[in-house]
């Protein structure tokens, strides 16, 4: 493996200076080209970053760059086709924004695609990495709340941009157990767009894992204005994650008589993902944010959209790709 990484981006908006920014944190590690279609954008972005080498064709970059790992910032409807170009030119480690995709059938080329050319593909879910998240799975691993029986998981936000974050953190909790079955309902009435594609105003979805342990998850306009909100019961406690008004994390567990405020340890989750990426190239490990882990997340979303078509509990695996 080298000891200097060279990364691009692909798409320079927004999300690109958090990736941008986590690459720079890591020692070693240079970002050496960007494209994006929209030339002020590009032109903003490397003033910014000190990026040189600039394209308004993303495919022309992945030919020159001989790049190490990439980060794929662009909407959604393009991370397929992207992520299986930038294996098919070489990149080692790939890094794509969430949703994964728009469907099972294109999640299902990316990683074949990665698979084909031994690229390591990771799904943007840097929540995993991120303090509060890390501790409230600290805590249900100890077993201070007892046995897990129940998540509750609340975000604003559509299913694909940020309900994909809030289903990713239910599975983080229950340690990423198989799910046996999925309800749920949307609300379209306002036949809206995101991002590209298509989302809904509102949605639930109820789940039990194949351990037994259950979940539901709300998303949209019928939430309260908080985000990553949850509540997590267990036989002998439960743990606070991001209610208003509250600290970050609490948790009232075996022998508490009140609710206890542990000490969070915060550090740029992107740089996190990005040094686990690099350490999956280098050794071989999966990724906790693998194609695969994208996968099961976008599958639960897909069985949301399933049941409220179908009106009915929708079994996984999900056979509509």
């Amino acid at each position: 493996m080298p000891e200097e990484w060279r990364a691009g981006i692909i798409g320079c908006g927004g999300i690109s200076r958090a990736h941008a920014n986590g690459y720079r944190a890591i020692p070693g590690v240079h970002i050496v080209a960007a494209a994006d279609i929209n030339e002020g954008q590009l032109k903003k972005f490397s003033e910014e970053y000190g990026v040189e080498n600039l394209y308004a064709d993303y495919c022309e970059m992945l030919e020159a760059g001989s790049l190490d790992m990439v980060s794929i910032c662009t909407w959604p409807p393009l991370h397929c086709e992207m992520t299986v170009k930038a294996a098919e030119y070489g990149v080692k480690g790939i890094l794509c924004e969430k949703p994964m995709a728009l469907n099972l059938t294109e999640a299902d080329r990316m990683i074949e695609a990665c698979d084909k050319a031994h690229a390591v593909l990771v799904i943007g879910h840097q929540r995993r990495f991120e303090a509060q998240y890390v501790k409230a799975k600290e805590i249900i691993s100890s077993g201070e709340i007892g046995e897990l029986i129940m998540i509750r998981n609340i975000c604003r936000g559509d299913l694909l941009t940020d309900g994909t974050h809030n289903i990713d953190l239910i599975r983080f909790y229950a340690d990423d157990q198989p799910i046996e079955w999925v309800i749920g309902q949307i609300d379209a009435r306002q036949k809206r767009t995101r991002y590209g594609h298509d989302v809904e105003d509102s949605a639930t979805g109820y789940m039990l894992f194949k351990n037994g342990v259950r979940a539901f998850m709300e998303t949209g306009l019928i939430t309260p204005a908080t985000y990553q909100q949850a509540y997590i019961d267990g036989t002998e406690g439960r743990i606070d994650v991001n209610v208003a008004d509250q600290a970050t994390v609490r948790v009232k567990g075996k022998g508490d008589a009140e609710w206890r405020t542990p000490e969070l340890k915060r550090e740029n989750p992107f740089k996190l993902e990005i040094e686990a990426m690099m350490e999956s190239i280098e050794s071989g490990k999966e990724h906790i944010l693998s194609g695969r882990q994208g996968r099961a997340d976008l599958e639960v979303l897909m069985a949301i959209f399933e049941s409220s078509r179908r009106r009915e509990v929708v079994n996984l695996p999900l056979e509509r790709r």
